[in-house]
């Protein structure tokens, strides 16, 4: 993990992320404002980290679709207060995140299933 903090010029937080598929998503915070998602994988050398979203950078909150390699669609969601709970705090506690299955922002009427089974810092 320290050679992907070193690689990527992160200076903030990163979260791991267990989603219900037993997925591992690493949320990054690049710098004060910008974030991204990466999974984590195992293989035979140990780790490895593969990159699920562009940077997005943020002042009130955001949103956007995620794709894993086993296909699972996701939406992640940023807002800076606690809308219900399914959202949980990053360490930093800049925003709070929530999870949810399915690509939903498109939606009319998007069904919100959460997707986070555990959360914690590995990176503040």
């Amino acid at each position: 993990m320290d050679e992907i903090i070193q690689s990527g010029g992160i200076k903030g937080t990163i979260e791991l992320i267990t989603t219900t598929n037993d997925e591992e998503l690493l949320v990054i915070q690049q710098d004060k404002n910008n974030y991204f998602v990466s999974e984590l994988l195992e293989n035979k050398e140990g780790f490895a980290v593969n990159r699920i979203s562009d940077n997005v950078d943020m002042e009130l909150g955001g949103s956007w679709e995620l794709k894993t390699i086993a296909n699972h669609k996701y939406t992640i969601y940023f807002e800076k207060e606690q809308v219900n709970q399914n959202f949980f705090s990053l360490s930093n506690r800049d925003y709070y995140i929530s999870i949810v299955k399915g690509h939903q922002i498109k939606k009319e009427d998007p069904v919100f299933i959460n997707s986070i089974k555990d959360m914690k810092a590995i990176k503040q």
